[in-house]
């Protein structure tokens, strides 16, 4: 089927979703053939998801605005999609990679879920299951981003102020962000982040050896337990006996930590009830965004990432069908 060819409603449905939810548009169209017998070329399932792409990205921006409208004296907020009780919410980002001459694109990812959806508690390398959450994204910029994220956790209930974490990796415009929108949110900086960076200063001191596994393990255990400044104390004195660029190395890394210090107190927050990870938001940008934008040889136009980026958002939200009853009654 090509581009002069008449599809129909149904056949559009298909194509669209198949466009977003498969690796690439070659594997498609190739699903399509195989599975409901449509013969549709690579260019037209790229442009049918682009088309569609754009008008549900419309769809899903109107709704967050009616999310984070200004409260008047004569309407209340809007009434959220889920209530959560005691909202988590993670933030992170990943790299597209582009076509020639356009610089690799950072695509922002948030997700969102209320404690109490978590179905198993276990180990802490075991991640618990999440009933129920919802996400946000932005292949535009970072500014739009912060818009998507504000109505990410205003659809979660966040206007009434209830208990909420913010959970990111670490870079710093993701916590002045944070502070920005919600500044009475616990802020938490991921355990095994700071356990990797522990764990190769270790090595950067004490080279790949049973030694260095020994400081980064006792250093792991003291950062689970809230004993920062035990960690502070071991390199401070390593730092008296180095020298030149080690010496920096070990300046630098209790500088990180010093910084992260209040978003570090994993001990509190584990009693709290709070997750110390985000992994939650690791796997959005790896299902969310890596797996369809970064198989192997694919480049994409800058101006083309947020619309496939909005077909998946709403595959992920479990927006699909309402999205396109919506269009339908457009």
């Amino acid at each position: 089927m090509g581009p002069h060819e008449q599809m129909t409603r149904r056949t559009v449905k298909k194509v669209t979703y198949a466009a977003a939810a498969q690796g690439s548009f070659p594997a498609a169209a190739k699903d399509l053939e195989h599975q409901a017998g449509l013969r549709v070329s690579v260019a037209e399932c790229a442009r049918v998801a682009t088309e569609y792409g754009v008008r549900f990205d419309a769809m899903q921006r109107k709704r967050e605005a009616e999310w984070t409208a200004p409260v008047s004296g004569e309407s209340g907020p809007a009434e959220p999609e889920i209530h959560a009780k005691k909202l988590v919410v993670e933030a992170d980002a990943t790299s597209v990679l582009t076509v020639a001459g356009e610089e690799h694109k950072m695509v922002y990812c948030a997700t969102a879920f209320d404690t109490e959806d978590r179905l198993k508690k276990g180990p802490p390398h075991e991640r618990p299951l999440l009933a129920r959450r919802r996400y946000s994204g932005s292949g535009v910029d970072f500014e739009d981003f912060e818009v998507r994220l504000k109505a990410l956790a205003a659809r979660m209930g966040v206007v009434r102020r209830l208990s909420m974490a913010f959970i990111g990796d670490g870079a710093a415009p993701l916590w002045v962000l944070a502070k920005r929108l919600f500044p009475w949110a616990v802020l938490i900086q991921d355990f095994w982040h700071v356990c990797e960076h522990l764990a190769q200063v270790a090595k950067d001191l004490f080279g790949d050896t049973e030694e260095a596994r020994q400081w980064a393990e006792k250093w792991k255990t003291a950062l689970w337990e809230s004993r920062l400044d035990e960690i502070l104390a071991d390199l401070e004195e390593e730092k008296k006996r180095r020298r030149g660029k080690t010496r920096d190395r070990i300046e630098a890394e209790i500088h990180y930590l010093e910084n992260g210090r209040e978003r570090m107190d994993y001990a509190r927050f584990r009693r709290q009830g709070w997750p110390v990870g985000s992994g939650a938001v690791e796997g959005t940008c790896k299902h969310l965004v890596k797996q369809r934008y970064n198989v192997t040889g694919a480049r994409w136009k800058r101006k083309n990432i947020p619309s496939v980026l909005a077909l998946r958002l709403s595959i992920f939200n479990d927006e699909w069908e309402t999205d396109w009853k919506q269009l339908d009654a457009a």
